[in-house]
């Protein structure tokens, strides 16, 4: 079943590979399938902007969703989501041995919404079955954080033997320490849960 439940809305930062101080802006629900990290979408046709904020670096989000900023900021451009497909970028990650040698990059997906986030949507293919499915399609690489108990396999260093309910505010503070934590603030949404206990589910790759 499904019921309305709040989580973490998690603004957070991917710096482009080649180009300095340049980042796309990204939002979640699951914190913690940012270790499982492989791509990011955005839409082909909708209008993304370039936009210099307050400290001077540049962040990429929709054109549509610039309050989600809640900064004074400054637009340097607006592009079509397809000028911005594949770009890449450095993982939020990329220090755990399951990320070793991901190749990171933007993917275009004409499901991206406009009506929350930033309309860069983060997709991590082994912890979701549309993810996986378009992760498939663009050749994303694939990386399963879970075994059946919901506990972080080998790979994924101080996160290994954690229960994946039990990780997300040591996840905002590595964010954080690696200057990648934009914002968090809570979000209600409706979410599924098991109809037998009541509890969070979450998907894993079988």
């Amino acid at each position: 079943g499904y019921k309305e439940i709040v989580h973490p809305g998690l603004l957070v930062t991917f710096p482009l590979t080649d180009k300095p101080n340049e980042m796309l802006l990204i939002w979640t629900t699951t914190p913690w399938t940012l270790t499982s990290n492989t791509g990011v979408y955005v839409h082909p046709d909708l209008v993304y902007v370039k936009v210099r904020v307050s400290g001077g670096d540049v962040l990429y989000l929709l054109k549509s969703r610039i309050l989600e900023l809640k900064c004074e900021y400054e637009v340097l451009e607006e592009m079509p989501g397809r000028e911005l497909d594949g770009l890449r970028y450095q993982g939020p990650f990329d220090e755990l041995p399951a990320q070793k040698g991901i190749d990171h990059r933007v993917v275009l997906w004409d499901e991206v919404s406009e009506s929350e986030g930033t309309g860069i949507v983060h997709t991590a293919p082994g912890a979701g079955a549309v993810d996986f499915e378009i992760g498939n399609k663009e050749g994303l690489a694939v990386i399963a954080p879970l075994d059946e108990f919901g506990i972080f396999v080998e790979g994924f260093d101080w996160l290994t033997g954690r229960s994946v309910f039990d990780v997300n505010d040591q996840i905002y503070d590595s964010l954080r320490l690696k200057g990648l934590f934009y914002r968090l603030e809570p979000y209600s949404h409706r979410y599924p849960v098991c109809w037998r206990c009541d509890t969070e589910l979450v998907f894993r790759l079988v």
